[in-house]
């Protein structure tokens, strides 16, 4: 079963001051998706602050993110266009200080937008951010080369960046469909062509989204992470969101683990009942037994993940973190105490080169690595958009590493 996507979730990265915030206010400016006031409400704080109007504030929403003007969380935004599509776009922190938080917004988009500022090319924070929009399986990437108001709308400077790009671009595998010059501040080439750069031919950006909504197909395996039993009128149902394939009520599904087979008597959504269910519906399964059932088991069929004490990944490191020290796996709704065994091998992610290995990974290394864990966890390896290829290792405070399973 295919179902068109309702809505298109684009993560918006670059590095620091590269003007992530302002194309995304102007960019709802243009579309006329903003709420009556909220121009007021710019224009307020610009005037309190002492600066000129800027559409970034609109993301900023913390009086200490407008002082510092350095996005600290990530934001949603949704827009809807004219013609009822819908996009959801993620503001993440361009900051290297902020890496975790960018990891985190990322790892659920389905595309990004990378923002460069045509003043300063490639710099090294932008290499990393393009490695870890490959690293979570986002390659479905938009360039947006800005501030082409400060470089007089060149046409040479920005063909000279977009092919330093490229050129970076090969040694990670990706192939960016759209290169897209634009100034954010003034609004050219976001939603109408830019007379500015007459000598730009190709798609304005909302063009360039538009032609991504795609179709998802939910005719992959079925697999439900379990997140909580609940008992209502004296039943017990399972509750969870399916991230992949679908399931249809009287049919046979094994729970893992241990791997134990049931069949569905009932599938309930919003306290009715349904016949049939998909990803990514959030929905509540009645089995045929509802024994030793728990957060944290993950329903499958018809084939199945792997079962494990130990696997085999790559990280990507946002703390350092020593071999063996006690860390806490966590993986959708499975979570388990586990330590790094073995680390195989690391690389810098600015240069991909091989770097010397020792019994300590430091902030922003990528590795391969054995993790061996204390409970058995259900894992397979990393395709898009099967989350059991996902997961991160924490201490007892934060997200130390975030990794897919090889």
């Amino acid at each position: 079963m295919s179902a068109l996507q309702k809505n298109l979730k684009v993560v918006v990265t670059g590095d620091v001051d590269s003007g992530k915030s302002t194309l995304i206010g102007r960019f709802l400016y243009e579309m006329n998706s903003l709420s009556g006031g909220i121009i007021d409400e710019i224009r307020d704080v610009c005037r309190r602050t002492g600066s000129e109007f800027e559409f970034g504030y609109l993301l900023d929403s913390l009086e200490e993110e407008r002082r510092d003007q350095l996005t600290i969380d990530t934001t949603h935004v949704f827009c809807k266009t004219k013609r009822g599509k819908e996009f959801v776009f993620i503001d993440v922190p361009g900051h290297q200080k902020l890496l975790k938080n960018m990891l985190c917004g990322s790892s659920y988009a389905d595309m990004a937008i990378l923002v460069i500022d045509v003043q300063k090319s490639v710099e090294e924070q932008t290499k990393r951010h393009a490695f870890i929009l490959k690293f979570l399986g986002i390659e479905q990437i938009i360039i947006v080369l800005n501030k082409m108001d400060l470089v007089g709308f060149n046409d040479t400077i920005f063909n000279k960046i977009k092919k330093e790009i490229i050129e970076f671009f090969k040694k990670l595998k990706l192939q960016p469909k759209y290169f897209i010059p634009i100034s954010a501040n003034q609004g050219e080439n976001l939603i109408k062509t830019s007379k500015k750069m007459d000598w730009y031919k190709e798609l304005t950006l909302i063009e360039a989204l538009n032609s991504h909504f795609i179709k998802k197909e939910n005719n992959g395996a079925f697999r439900l992470p379990i997140q909580d039993i609940y008992n209502i009128n004296k039943e017990k149902i399972i509750v969870g969101r399916i991230i992949s394939g679908e399931i249809k009520k009287g049919e046979k599904v094994n729970i893992l683990p241990p791997n134990k087979e049931y069949k569905v008597k009932k599938i309930k959504v919003l306290n009715k009942e349904k016949s049939i269910a998909c990803a990514p519906e959030s929905i509540g399964l009645i089995l045929d037994n509802m024994d030793t059932l728990k957060r944290g088991q993950v329903i499958c069929k018809p084939t199945l993940p792997m079962i494990s004490k130990e696997i085999l990944a790559k990280i990507f490191c946002v703390h350092a973190l020593n071999l063996n020290e006690s860390l806490r796996f966590r993986c959708l709704t499975q979570e388990s105490v586990a330590k790094i065994s073995q680390i195989i091998g690391v690389w810098d992610i600015a240069s991909l080169e091989p770097k010397s290995k020792g019994i300590v990974l430091n902030k922003t290394d990528f590795a391969e690595v054995v993790i061996t864990i204390e409970n058995p966890v259900v894992v397979e390896k990393f395709e898009k958009p099967n989350n059991l290829g996902r997961f991160v290792l924490q201490n007892e405070k934060e997200i130390c590493a975030v990794g897919i399973i090889c």
